[in-house]
């Protein structure tokens, strides 16, 4: 994997917009996302149902714990998505933490024409009924406990009901490309 420029200390590559918040929305908005970039994410599949039963699932690489008592998650989502009236108080969901080879899988979801449609043997259910991607690294499921405004996004904060895990290698997201998190 390539994961891009290496740094020098005490200077930026040739490509890095500089971060100048003064400069206009646009040179902040390519600033920002390039110094986003820098810091490694996990990749994982938000999934869930309309009320008439269809799948909706998302690549997100927003995803963090953000407490273990009461046991809770956010993730976040932008503002006018079409899915948001999805994410209700109660509503039901599942993270699934994706495993290194399932590049595929997150390359799938995170296609805005192609991520309401389930790609074969890849989603399952699990006993609850929450929708989830089959071998992945680790399973969450969850209910919407809240949602709170946040800029251009909306963070979505969910309470976990249950939780899988299974050995191996996870799928991180670095500069722009998926990469292998070795497992220990």
């Amino acid at each position: 994997m390539d994961a891009g420029p290496a740094l020098d200390h005490g200077q930026a590559p040739a490509d890095a917009p500089a971060l100048d918040l003064t400069g206009g929305p646009t040179l902040a908005a390519a600033a920002l996302r390039h110094a986003f970039g820098q810091y490694p994410t996990g990749v994982a599949v938000v999934t869930t149902h309309t009320a008439d039963g269809a799948l909706r699932a998302m690549t997100i690489n927003s995803f963090a714990s953000l407490s273990l008592d009461p046991p809770l998650i956010v993730w976040s989502l932008c503002g006018h998505s079409l899915d948001l009236p999805l994410y209700r108080a109660d509503q039901p969901f599942g993270i699934s933490i994706l495993a290194a080879g399932q590049t595929a899988v997150a390359r799938h979801f995170a296609d805005g024409r192609l991520r309401h449609t389930a790609l074969p043997e890849t989603i399952t259910r699990h006993a609850s009924g929450i929708a989830v991607v089959r071998d992945a690294v680790g399973h969450l499921l969850c209910t919407v406990e809240r949602t709170l405004p946040a800029g251009d996004h909306v963070m979505i904060v969910g309470r976990v009901t249950h939780v899988d895990t299974a050995p191996g290698d996870t799928l991180a997201f670095h500069r722009g490309r998926y990469a292998r998190l070795a497992a220990p």
